[in-house]
């Protein structure tokens, strides 16, 4: 079971970059590095726009989405740091996940585009994980 304390645990993580990644996104050229898959690992770019409005790279990023990626981020990492062992209580984890995950959700919803199907996928499975028994990280 340590192996899959250290992948979920991973998973938070990622999951925890694909929110942090709004703070910054990728300009134009950079959309096209490593032959177009850097914006399928970093889903933010300029020009993304939704519900919560659009994404800029020169005049900046809608306040809405600040604040549920910078939560979001925090949870996940926070829930990382509870499924290792590190500062956060154990019994912590399955509401920062949960919490995370629900605001990964919005925030992605809100600028919905094909870059963000995979974090809201992984976000599905982390919820899944922190409200059902399916995962148990334990020491």
């Amino acid at each position: 079971m340590a192996a899959g304390k250290w992948l979920f645990t991973a998973l938070l993580i990622l999951q925890a970059h694909f929110a942090a990644s709004y703070y910054v996104p990728l300009d134009r050229k950079s959309q096209g590095e490593f032959g177009g898959l850097l914006r399928w690992v970093w889903p933010w770019s300029g020009g993304d726009s939704g519900l919560l409005g659009q994404v800029t790279v020169a005049s900046g990023i809608p306040l809405s989405g600040i604040f549920l990626a910078g939560f979001a981020a925090t949870f996940f990492f926070f829930a990382a740091l509870a499924v290792v062992g590190i500062w956060v209580p154990f019994s912590w984890w399955r509401v920062l996940a949960g919490g995370g995950a629900i605001l990964s959700l919005l925030l992605m919803v809100g600028f919905f585009g094909a870059t963000k199907v995979l974090p809201m996928i992984l976000d599905l499975v982390v919820l899944w994980a922190a409200i059902t028994d399916w995962f148990q990280p334990t020491g």
